[in-house]
């Protein structure tokens, strides 16, 4: 499958779902949304350029990727994909197996990573996630992206704890 289409596949699986039932940037003041040109959020292969982000090239793991920085204001449904599921992240395990975990970048930043918020998570949220990002998968040059972003998460993991 071309990227662009599994892309398109990853945002209806996705659909509107979010991490809560609520606005969880008025907790935070859309901490996510806020950076300087070192933040931002993967953009996974076949994702356009959304109009409201600076884009830049990064490597991770030796892989090149491109990370959106979001300008402080976006429509909702131009989000990267990136943004559509934080605080949570894709993750590929040694064996191959796809999950959804919660990003270690965001543990610090992110109020729905606390201990307090978590059963707060829609668990339908995290299966159409983990769907979405299965969607992904079927265009071949995403495995080896994630498998590099996936050791990204392993080293923020084990300074984050």
């Amino acid at each position: 499958m071309e990227a662009c289409a599994a892309v398109k596949n990853a945002y209806a699986r996705l659909g509107r779902l979010t991490p809560i039932q609520a606005d969880c940037g008025k907790l935070c003041r859309k901490r996510c949304c806020k950076g300087g040109n070192d933040d931002g959020m993967i953009l996974f292969p076949g994702e356009e350029t959304p109009a409201s982000f600076a884009v830049y090239d990064r490597d991770i793991a030796g892989y090149p990727v491109r990370f959106a920085v979001c300008k402080g204001r976006c429509r909702r449904e131009a989000r990267p994909l990136s943004c559509r599921v934080f605080p949570f992240a894709p993750y590929l395990g040694g064996d191959g197996a796809l999950s959804v975990i919660p990003d270690p970048r965001a543990k610090y930043i992110c109020p729905l990573l606390t201990e307090s918020a978590l059963p707060s998570i829609d668990p339908g949220f995290l299966h159409a996630a983990l769907d979405a990002f299965g969607a992904l998968l079927e265009a071949a040059e995403t495995r080896p992206m994630l498998e590099a972003y996936s050791r990204m998460l392993d080293e923020y993991r084990r300074f984050t704890g």
